[in-house]
């Protein structure tokens, strides 16, 4: 069978017979997809390979179109051939195949392309993995991202205008947050949208008035059973009202009260 070869790149064509796969190369390509396309359009790009000393050349660029060319039954390729050594050979190969990965495809520009040539390839689309199904699937697939571009820009804004209000209102924003739990305890509750890094070193002033802004690290204690936790609920109490123990703070009470019965 006649090869497929656009005039522009005629003069570079070379006998398939005389071309050799790259040994040991890791990219692995649809052959039966780059055939549908040579099949419509043609060769229009050439491979690349290195003149060996036996008259033969190995391909270190284009190896599925070398292999899709065999497999339509064409004689000849359009080819470019690179003058490199063993390393250098194979370090071009990397490259081109790592520049191919390294690039990236908008999605909503692809899905615009695809729908306004699906309908007039059928078969090239189909040879492609690109049938109705898929263009559904991936019409879906854009839709959730946007979805959640909108929803993490609309987190975004929120977070920085917590974070204005921070700003503009000093400590008054982090009192609006300060309640008391039901062991009495003063904690802040801050939505996952604020700034926790802020809070942490703002929040001491706004639990006990006067504080100075120091990082807080809050230890949540799993209990076994109910009694278990009104046992500690009890303890905080105690540790609060007791005069005997010394600190402003329950952190600080609490590590006072260890410090006298335990040697740590």
């Amino acid at each position: 069978m006649s090869s497929n070869i656009h005039p522009s790149l005629k003069k570079m064509a070379v006998a398939i017979s005389s071309l050799t796969p790259l040994e040991g190369n890791p990219r692995v390509g649809n052959i039966e997809a780059i055939m549908a396309s040579y099949s419509e359009f043609g060769q229009v790009k050439p491979i690349v390979a290195r003149k060996n000393e036996d008259g033969t050349a190995t391909v270190l660029a284009g190896n599925h179109q070398l292999a899709a060319a065999e497999a339509l039954g064409w004689n000849d390729i359009a080819v470019v051939f690179l003058d490199a050594d063993d390393k250098r050979a194979n370090a071009f190969a990397i490259a081109d195949n790592r520049t191919m990965e390294l690039g990236y495809t908008d999605p909503e520009l692809l899905m615009d392309m695809l729908l306004d040539i699906s309908e007039y390839y059928p078969e090239l689309m189909e040879s492609l993995e690109w049938d109705e199904f898929e263009l559904a699937n991936y019409e879906s697939d854009i839709a959730q991202a946007n979805a959640e571009d909108e929803v993490r820009s609309v987190r975004k804004e929120v977070a920085e205008a917590a974070k204005r209000k921070l700003e503009s209102e000093s400590g008054d924003a982090i009192h609006e947050l300060v309640a008391e739990g039901e062991d009495g305890e003063r904690r802040i509750f801050a939505p996952s949208e604020m700034d926790q890094s802020e809070i942490a070193v703002r929040g001491s002033s706004g639990v006990v008035p006067g504080a100075a802004p120091q990082a807080v690290v809050q230890y949540t204690i799993v209990f076994d059973t109910p009694d278990q936790q009104g046992k500690w609920y009890e303890f905080i109490r105690w540790l609060r009202s007791n005069p005997s123990i010394d600190g402003t703070t329950t952190s600080e009470r609490l590590m006072n009260f260890i410090g006298e019965h335990c040697e740590v």
